[in-house]
């Protein structure tokens, strides 16, 4: 355990400085909770901060509450309610709800994941909320004889919009590493990249993430 702390530790020192000094770089820090309702019933908990680009104070914080059920052993659909609240900023809170279906298949050491999500935010004062549906594309590799199981991955924001016509706002990118601590607890290190055509108040163009998962 020590020596993945270390490992860890080594990289966050030498990726995130260079990262950092570059514009329009954030960071995300996570906790999830997840566990077992009731058969194949299932719930997520999640904290996700994000802070601002000087590291003085926080700036978001996403709050995530879920439920999920398991159709079959590599299908899940689920829905799920999120709240968006800027620091200090009353007047920046939003609502989103969304719905997912997921489903991967293994071959080998890879796995293929596909996940299309729709969701619809609602921010306070406007009139309208933007709806999006995010089609997400991972391909993983599980290394033999480690508890590591490196991941890139490609996420179109797609707006629906109100017209029935569907633009992408936005494109994110990631590859990172999600390492198995035992059997309950995971921790996940990303690097994360987005193009925008919109104005985006939450998300930076370069992002680095530390995700640690505790299931019940």
């Amino acid at each position: 355990m020590k020596v993945i702390i270390c490992c860890i530790s080594f990289l966050l020192l030498s990726i995130c400085p260079s990262l950092l000094a570059m514009e329009g770089t954030g960071v995300a820090l996570k906790v999830s909770l997840s566990g077992k309702i009731y058969k194949r019933f299932s719930f997520v908990l999640e904290e996700d901060i994000r802070p601002r680009d000087d590291f003085r104070e926080a700036g978001w914080f996403l709050t995530t509450g879920e439920i999920n059920y398991r159709i079959l052993p590599n299908l899940r659909a689920g829905a799920g309610y999120m709240s968006l609240v800027r620091y200090k900023a009353s007047e920046e809170v939003r609502n989103r709800y969304y719905l997912y279906a997921s489903g991967s298949h293994r071959f080998g050491a890879f796995k293929i994941a596909i996940r299309e999500r729709f969701q619809s935010t609602y921010r306070k004062n406007c009139l309208h909320p933007t709806n999006y549906l995010r089609s997400m594309l991972t391909l993983s590799y599980r290394i033999a004889s480690s508890r590591f199981e490196p991941f890139i991955y490609v996420e179109p924001f797609n707006n629906v919009g109100y017209n029935g016509k569907m633009r992408a706002d936005k494109i994110r990118y990631s590859a990172g590493c999600d390492y198995r601590m035992d059997t309950k607890n995971y921790i996940q290190l990303y690097y994360r990249y987005h193009t925008f055509n919109v104005y985006d108040p939450i998300n930076y163009r370069h992002g680095i993430g530390l995700t640690y998962s505790h299931r019940f």
